[in-house]
């Protein structure tokens, strides 16, 4: 498992996602803290963040997919920043 909780600019998770993904072994989780800030609901003056990144490297890595399961007590501070290694 590995857990990304720095900097929370786009720039810099998406960063972290390339670098450290391939060490998450197959049914392992990244997960991405602070998901909710620039509007996801929070913060929206924060500018493009966590969410932002996750989306952008869901959206080119097969290897990871979503896992809204783990989210099922309808309250977290990282929507959508639960990556379960899927391949």
């Amino acid at each position: 498992m590995l857990i990304l909780d720095s900097d929370h600019s786009r720039d810099h998770v998406l960063a972290e996602l390339k670098a450290y993904s391939p060490l998450v072994s197959v049914d392992s989780y990244v997960l991405v803290q602070d998901t909710n800030v620039n509007g996801h609901p929070v913060y929206v003056s924060h500018g493009p963040g966590p969410m932002e990144a996750v989306l952008e490297f869901t959206g080119g890595d097969d290897r990871f997919a979503i896992d809204r399961q783990q989210e099922r007590f309808l309250f977290t501070l990282h929507p959508k920043g639960c990556l379960r290694r899927v391949r």
